[in-house]
């Protein structure tokens, strides 16, 4: 019997009876990391975890190569963490499969959107190609990369929405910063797609900022 097989066990009764949510947040990373490292001592990795990042948040949110350079960390159970936000992602949106989201009102743009971006360090792009009733067709992630990367090839977004066959989009990025305020260069590319969208009878519904849980409509605050 392995040395910590006995501590497991306790960790895991613990759960079932009180919940995960009751743990102490060391308690917590060991039992998610049980499901990475079916042998050995999590309770030193989480506890350098936490020494690194402070809280479980911290630690879901940490880039990858940050991850690694904790004592413990392999590749697989940095991919595994740095993962576990995208699956919340994932399981919140589930909620719309069979029933494509009508996202015709900021707060419903908000609630579906933020879900792309959860423990995201980087600056990303997503194009939301949207019907003639604002119901999603298809949904694509367009660039990633630094601030000044984003919007180098206002085509990509323009081809898209014509393979979608979409009626009107909206165009969505993120602020890793958590500042929601647009920077001039997300105001000038924004009125730029305006244009190109218009070129192809596409109405451009919205360009959307999302930072910590939070959407900014830069046509609803008259920046295009």
């Amino acid at each position: 019997m392995n040395i910590h097989d006995g501590h497991r066990r306790r960790l895991d009764r613990k759960v079932r009876e009180q919940g995960l949510e009751m743990l102490e947040p060391h308690e917590q990373l060991e039992h998610i990391l049980f499901a990475v490292i079916p042998r050995g001592d999590t309770n030193k990795i989480a506890h350098n975890l936490l020494k690194r990042f402070v809280t479980v948040a911290g630690v879901l949110n940490a880039d990858f190569e940050e991850l690694l350079t904790v004592e413990g960390v392999g590749e697989r159970t940095a991919m595994f963490l740095t993962t576990l936000p995208q699956l919340l992602g994932v399981v919140e949106r589930s909620i719309f499969e069979g029933a494509p989201p009508k996202l015709d009102s900021l707060e419903a743009i908000e609630e579906f959107v933020k879900t792309y971006f959860y423990g995201k360090l980087t600056e990303a792009a997503y194009i939301i190609s949207l019907n003639s009733t604002y119901r999603v067709l298809a949904i694509s992630k367009v660039l990633e990369g630094g601030q000044s990367e984003i919007y180098c090839y206002l085509s990509k977004f323009v081809k898209r929405a014509v393979r979608d066959n979409a009626s009107s989009v909206l165009v969505v990025h993120n602020h890793p910063c958590g500042n929601l305020n647009p920077s001039v260069e997300d105001v000038t590319t924004s009125r730029k797609l305006e244009k190109a969208f218009e070129a192809v009878d596409i109405v451009f519904a919205d360009s959307i900022i999302v930072a910590e849980g939070k959407a900014l409509s830069m046509r609803q605050n008259g920046y295009i």
